[in-house]
């Protein structure tokens, strides 16, 4: 296989058909292939992507790494090339990003090529969404106990699908939630994520619900896009935690408003932070997606 890397492009938004074919191939589940979410962090990310043969390479320029490759599975041998002639032409350190767990198994012998490294706080968490939307299992049962009492302190809850009529209110509604929080790098680049989800929000085929307490205080929202795998990917969810319960229910509405469509929820990474992981691993994930770091030797 050729590699011309002067092909490199920035992600648009015609481009998804290619890329959603091309993690159909996978079936994988991993956050990190979502169109949606290679196209929301473009900018802050510094994205741009070559079509190898049948493999889509994405190389994120400020962090000087490549994706593993989506489409047509890649072997280690394939792997190094891809990887070097990046590192040759001066665009990453040799690192690949996003390296699923079945690589490792398929190729035991990948460490003659590769130096592996591993972050817990990198797992996608993957949740069945039956499971969730019949509170099944003792964990979930502790969170049904807080759904009832988010509904019994507002009675006229009412539950929305995202739709442009709603979209102001979502974005009003995100800006409030962000700016109770500690200014940092994380947060601008949600900004600038979020600000492209609602410009683009049909052409990305993005979903989602906003939940209101009652009538003209909105509480919540999801938005969320498809993965293969019958799975979702849950890329903004946002809560007034002043508001008992509210973050329970509007999981657990969410999880109604998905079942019959998807079989799992991926609820995207904890990146360390002790709060989140917490509230991740108490809604009792049924799974992980285990992704690691390769680092050419």
């Amino acid at each position: 296989m050729k590699i011309n890397l002067s092909a490199l492009k920035p992600i648009e938004l015609s481009d998804k058909k290619l890329f959603d074919a091309a993690a159909v191939a996978m079936n994988t589940q991993s956050c990190e292939c979502s169109f949606a979410n290679l196209f929301l962090y473009r900018q802050p990310y510094d994205t741009v992507y070559v079509k190898l043969g049948k493999r889509l390479v994405v190389c994120e320029r400020k962090a000087r790494v490549i994706h593993f490759p989506l489409g047509e599975w890649t072997p280690p041998e394939e792997l190094r090339k891809i990887n070097a002639a990046f590192m040759e032409a001066g665009l990453t350190d040799g690192g690949i990003y996003d390296v699923p767990e079945e690589f490792l198994d398929r190729h035991q012998d990948c460490d003659k090529f590769f130096d592996l490294e591993y972050d817990e706080g990198m797992i996608d968490y993957m949740f069945s969404i039956d499971k969730i939307a019949t509170f099944n299992g003792p964990k979930l049962r502790k969170k049904h106990n807080l759904v009832k009492q988010f509904q019994a302190n507002w009675p006229y809850a009412e539950v929305r699908p995202v739709t442009k009529a709603e979209l102001p209110v979502v974005e009003a509604l995100a800006i409030e939630l962000n700016s109770r929080l500690e200014p940092c790098e994380f947060l601008d680049e949600e900004a600038v994520a979020m600000h492209e989800a609602w410009t683009h929000f049909d052409e990305l085929s993005l979903g989602g619900i906003v939940m209101y307490a009652e009538p003209g205080y909105p509480c919540g929202f999801s938005v969320f896009s498809m993965l293969p795998a019958e799975t979702v990917d849950v890329h903004f969810e946002k809560t007034d935690h002043s508001v008992k319960g509210a973050s329970q229910t509007l999981t657990w509405q969410l999880a109604i408003a998905l079942r019959g469509n998807a079989k799992f929820m991926n609820r995207e990474q904890d990146m360390n932070e002790p709060n989140l992981r917490h509230a991740k691993r108490s809604l009792d994930p049924e799974r992980f997606f285990k992704r690691y770091f390769l680092r050419q030797k």
